[in-house]
């Protein structure tokens, strides 16, 4: 971590508000998932390129989030079995500032992600009216028939190019854990590529083919759930769940 905290200060930075322009709430992503080994010569060669988003002298940040699902876990399933037009509910906490959202997901059958979220005062996993009126806006959920599955925490760092038309998140130490266990891929990056449109490939990218790594979908919800649950449906996840095991992400 200090030798990537070390890069990133050679880095160009940006201020909150001007990364803001980049907010892209829909969007179409891509991810990459890479040994931790593997990201101090591509952020090397990008370095040109990008700006990091630095707050009051850090650039790396920790999140907490909370994951819901159905009683019968609708939105993992849907997932799992590759439905389009599928959704994601989770509370968010940016742990330097403190800040709460409820925020919902939706990945579209055009491949476009969509994300709707509304702040809130705490990271309880218990809804006011006006969340249960944002579900029923913005998803098919009713919060009355979701419970909380499954927590995530991760450390975040965030690029942008100098055109202010990417995004390029960076999570390193994902964290999962529920009632019974928790898991740590200490080994493990995932790198997310935000754009309006897909018609320019990111810099970025350039520099992740040159290394031989190749986009790999992966959401912290359904990995998470299926690392720490053995009586899950997860067909579609066992080639991941393999690559972490043998590519020694834990």
């Amino acid at each position: 971590m200090e030798l990537i905290k070390n890069i990133l200060t050679e880095f160009s930075k940006v201020s909150l508000p001007g990364i803001e322009k980049v907010r892209l709430m829909n969007r179409i992503d891509q991810k990459f998932c890479l040994h931790i080994s593997q990201l101090p010569p591509i952020l090397e060669a990008i370095r040109d390129n990008y700006s990091t988003l630095e707050i009051e002298g850090e650039t790396i940040f920790k999140y907490d989030n909370t994951y819901f699902d159905t009683a019968d876990n609708h939105m993992f399933l849907c997932h799992q079995n590759g439905k389009q037009n599928r959704y994601k509910i989770r509370l968010r906490k940016y742990i330097q500032s403190g800040d709460n959202f409820l925020e919902v997901k939706f990945k579209s059958n055009k491949g476009r992600t969509i994300k709707e979220r509304i702040a809130r005062q705490n990271f309880e996993p218990y809804f006011s009216s006006e969340e249960f009126h944002f579900l029923e806006e913005f998803s098919p959920y009713s919060g009355r028939l979701i419970e909380p599955k499954i927590r995530s925490n991760f450390n975040r760092f965030t690029l942008v190019n100098r055109q202010f038309t990417e995004r390029v998140t960076v999570d390193l130490l994902p964290g999962f854990k529920n009632q019974s266990q928790e898991i740590t891929l200490n080994n493990l990056v995932i790198i997310e590529i935000k754009q309006s449109k897909s018609s320019n490939p990111a810099l970025i990218s350039k520099a992740l083919q040159q290394k031989k790594i190749k986009p790999q979908g992966f959401s912290k919800y359904c990995i998470g759930r299926a690392l720490l649950e053995d009586n899950i449906k997860k067909n579609n996840f066992k080639p991941l769940l393999l690559k972490i095991k043998k590519e020694n992400y834990y």
